[in-house]
C-alpha cells in the first residue's frame, strides 16, 4: 500500500486523469450518398422528365378540351390583358429591353445588367433561331384553323402553318431564363421575369393561336436556350479573365510605339 500511495503522489494529479477521448480523431468523415452528391442532376433529371410527361399528356388529351374552355370563357378582359404581355413575346420590345438594360449598365457602372443584357440577347437569337426550324420542320395547324390538334404537315407543307413551337412563348422564356440565371441571388427578378413569360405563353392560347402543346414546348425550348446562352457567357467570360494583356511602348528607327502583346 505504502509504494502504490508513494507511486500515485510522483505522477502528479495530471497523470491520474482519464485519457482524452481521441476517438473523433480517428473517425472518418461520413461518405455522401450518391442520392446526395447527384441531388441537382436528379432534380433537372426529374424536371425534364415531368416537363416532357406533360407536353405529351397535354398533347394527346388536354389540348382540344384546353382550347374549348379557353375560348369558352374568353372575355375582353382576357383579350386586354393578353394585348399587353403579347409584345413581350417579339423581336423589337425584347431588343428594346436589352438594350437599355445594356446602357443602362454601362453609364451606371454595373455590370451584372450588361451581362444579363448580353446574356438575353445571345438566348433570344438562339431560341429564335430554333424555333423557326421546328416550325419549318413540324408546320402544325394553328386552332384557329382546324379542331384537329394532330394536323401537321411536317418538312412538305407549303410553310403556311407554323403553330408549333410558340415562337413567342420560347422567346418570353428565353429572356426570362438569361435573367433569372444572371439575377439568380435575387428574390424577386426570377420570379417576375417566369411570371411575365408565363403570361405571355397564356395570351397565346387566349387569342386561339396556339394550342397548349405548342406553348410548353416553347416555354421548354425557351429555358433550354437561355441556360445555353448563360453557360456559353459564363465560360467565354472565364476564358477572356485568365488572358492577360502586355502592353509596353516601342523606339524603333525614331519613331515611338506600343507593343501590345495576349499572354495564354
Amino acid at each position: 500500500m505504502t509504494r502504490v500511495s508513494v507511486f500515485a503522489a510522483s505522477l502528479g494529479p495530471e497523470s491520474l486523469q482519464a485519457p482524452a477521448d481521441t476517438t473523433q480523431f480517428l473517425q472518418k468523415a461520413p461518405q455522401l450518398s450518391w442520392t446526395k452528391k447527384h441531388k441537382s442532376l436528379l432534380l433537372k433529371s426529374s424536371s425534364a422528365l415531368l416537363a416532357t410527361g406533360i407536353f405529351i399528356t397535354a398533347y394527346n388529351r388536354y389540348d382540344r378540351p384546353l382550347r374549348v374552355i379557353s375560348q369558352k370563357e374568353r372575355t375582353s378582359i382576357s383579350d386586354k390583358a393578353a394585348s399587353l404581355v403579347e409584345p413581350m413575346g417579339t423581336s423589337l420590345p425584347l431588343h428594346a429591353t436589352f438594350a437599355t438594360m445594356f446602357a443602362l449598365g454601362a453609364l451606371a457602372k454595373r455590370p451584372k445588367m450588361r451581362e444579363a443584357a448580353i446574356v438575353g440577347l445571345g438566348s433570344f437569337y438562339l431560341s429564335a433561331v430554333s424555333t423557326s426550324f421546328l416550325k419549318k420542320s413540324f408546320q402544325r395547324h394553328r386552332p384557329s384553323n382546324t379542331d384537329d390538334s394532330h394536323l401537321f404537315d411536317g418538312a412538305d407543307g407549303n410553310g403556311q402553318n407554323t403553330s408549333f413551337p410558340s415562337s413567342h412563348t420560347s422567346n418570353a422564356f428565353a429572356a426570362a431564363t438569361a435573367l433569372a440565371s444572371v439575377y439568380r441571388d435575387s428574390k424577386w427578378v426570377p420570379q417576375v421575369a417566369y411570371g411575365v413569360a408565363t403570361l405571355v405563353g397564356l395570351s397565346r392560347i387566349n387569342d386561339n393561336k396556339h394550342w397548349a402543346s405548342d406553348v410548353l414546348a416553347g416555354a421548354a425550348l425557351g429555358y433550354l436556350t437561355g441556360k445555353v446562352s448563360y453557360w456559353t457567357f459564363t465560360k467565354v467570360k472565364n476564358q477572356l479573365q485568365k488572358r492577360n494583356w502586355v502592353v509596353s511602348p516601342n523606339w524603333q528607327s525614331g519613331a515611338i510605339g506600343v507593343n501590345a502583346s495576349l499572354r495564354f
